[in-house]
């Protein structure tokens, strides 16, 4: 039973991850546009801020990816790549915190935590050889 439950919050997490690449990368970019568009902002920094913003979508979508890389491994009950579920949970947890604290705790913010705990959590219990 826990295992069946881990395996449905490391997909959920991994797919909310990979999926975030697009909420980000086309429906988030939205209010910003609006924003930067109406802002004094200088056009070297409006371009900075497009390149960072579609590096951290392409970054959503590379750690989704990495986490369905390391399932194969979890699945058979092997920690062999169990490293790269943990980093990735662990950068989504701090992330996070210190958004949520940063913001003046805006809730959108404990979506993260919850990913990072998710990844880190079901990777724990997935990578423990089978018995």
């Amino acid at each position: 039973m826990t295992r069946t439950a881990s395996v449905a919050c490391y997909w959920l997490a991994a797919i909310t991850i990979a999926l975030g690449a697009y909420g980000h990368g086309f429906v988030g970019v939205r209010p910003v546009r609006a924003a930067i568009a109406a802002s004094t902002l200088a056009p070297e920094i409006v371009r900075v801020l497009w390149m960072v913003w579609y590096f951290v979508s392409g970054c959503m979508l590379a750690f989704g990816l990495l986490l369905f890389w390391a399932w194969p491994a979890l699945k058979a009950g092997s920690s062999s790549r169990s490293a790269v579920p943990f980093l990735i949970g662990t950068l989504y947890a701090i992330t996070g915190i210190a958004s949520y604290l940063y913001s003046g705790g805006d809730p959108f913010w404990l979506l993260f935590l919850a990913q990072g705990v998710l990844v880190i959590g079901s990777t724990l219990v997935l990578g423990r050889t089978r018995t």
